[in-house]
């Protein structure tokens, strides 16, 4: 039983003529060359996301590119419960992928449904064998619990973002620039909502996503006993992104406790739903240093919530909306996590979108959903922090073609 649902797991293996069809994901090149170091890499992000898919473009370009013969590839979807019977003895999942004769590649996907996954990871890392192994996880909540502790020093980190926008072109061809951030400012960026063509059709695929995260995530994994306020939680959120985030109210408006909301913003921001952004402050005695602003990680989840997919041209909330894309950009570009993204406010409430910091190299930036014109908080804002870089991003920003390269 467990050698025939491996088969069907790994069809590459027996089929030589066996291709992906999968769209490229930026992200690509980057895990490539993590795959040449010696550490566990390990994918972390919402369902439906893209992590599988990721690892099938990986094994895809061992074969294809790299020449990797097929049969030293293995990848597991532990989903299947079936499997983890041969995780039960590390002696026998190593005969089990031959390792020794040649470079083995071991994909375990959704890991942490293993008993204890960090512990295997951790005895399989350290065998003196030619392995190199990636795996995934859907929850931050589950990976820390399942194998941060056992996996320092390694292992390194991806967390894999819905679809940028380049990536969102792809997906949805044939489209313009102006269609495709349209679509993604109402629908979102999963790629499969980007592949389906009719509104309707996406707003069914966004509903199932949320669906299956409230029964597998909330209900299966973090064992969430309220599903009536978690859920209202999570529209009261939807209607104040980019706003400064007021718990005590949260907590009256639910008639739940503190410990209880904060719990649950827990839960979003580590099921990659929301993104908490703090204040970027220094020395500036009126600037704001603790309230966080709140992001959704997926527009299309956002709108879902509050059931609102209405055309761009009929809404008050688009510059929100924008605004929210456009830190989710921010996200895409930093693949390392080398950026600390903040904002900027004062008491007198002067405000600057996003404040990205890396190194010793900081810049400001305000979204505009109209015409790109600065805004007087740089002036400011340049009174207090004159090293710090300046720019505006609207919608032109996207929409307009590149110029061509020669």
């Amino acid at each position: 039983m467990i050698t025939q649902i491996f088969d069907l797991q790994n069809p590459w293996r027996t089929d030589p003529s066996f291709a992906f069809q999968l769209k490229p994901r930026a992200l690509l090149p980057t895990l490539l060359e993590n795959l040449d170091r010696k550490r566990i890499l390990v994918l972390v992000g919402s369902r439906q996301v893209g992590k599988s898919s990721l690892m099938y473009l990986l094994i895809d370009a061992l074969i294809r590119q790299r020449r990797v013969a097929a049969t030293d590839i293995y990848y597991f979807n532990l989903d299947d419960l079936k499997l983890h019977e041969l995780f039960e003895s590390l002696p026998d999942f190593v005969r089990f992928v031959g390792a020794g004769k040649s470079r083995k590649y071991v994909f375990l996907d959704e890991v942490q449904r293993l008993t204890n996954p960090g512990l295997f990871l951790k005895e399989l890392y350290d065998l003196p064998l030619d392995l190199q192994i990636v795996c995934s996880g859907s929850s931050q909540l589950e990976v820390k619990a399942n194998l941060k502790e056992n996996l320092v020093g390694r292992a390194r980190q991806f967390e894999i973002q819905r679809l940028s926008f380049e990536e969102y072109l792809e997906f949805a061809q044939p489209t313009t620039r102006r269609q495709a951030l349209q679509e993604m400012l109402i629908y979102g960026s999963y790629p499969a909502v980007a592949l389906e063509r009719a509104g309707p059709e996406k707003q069914l695929v966004i509903k199932d996503i949320y669906q299956s995260y409230v029964e597998k995530d909330l209900v299966d994994f973090l064992k969430v006993d309220n599903i009536q306020a978690f859920n209202r939680l999570v529209g009261l959120l939807a209607n104040q992104i980019g706003s400064l985030l007021n718990v005590e109210n949260l907590c009256k408006a639910l008639r739940i406790s503190r410990g209880q909301v904060e719990r649950y913003l827990g839960m979003l921001e580590n099921t990659f739903i929301i993104r908490r952004i703090y204040p970027f402050f220094k020395n500036y005695k009126k600037e704001i240093t603790k309230t966080p602003k709140v992001y959704f990680l997926d527009l299309g989840l956002r709108n879902f919530a509050l059931n609102h997919f209405s055309a761009l041209d009929t809404r008050t909330d688009v510059g929100a909306l924008f605004e929210n894309f456009y830190l989710l950009q921010l996200l895409h570009r930093d693949v390392y996590g080398r950026d600390k993204i903040n904002f900027w406010r004062t008491t007198n409430q002067t405000e600057i979108d996003f404040i990205v910091t890396r190194g010793d190299r900081r810049e400001a930036i305000e979204t505009k959903w109209g015409a790109a014109t600065p805004p007087r908080s740089f002036k400011s804002l340049k009174k207090h922090y004159p090293d710090i870089q300046t720019r505006v991003v609207s919608q032109e920003h996207f929409v307009k073609e590149p110029e061509p390269t020669e």
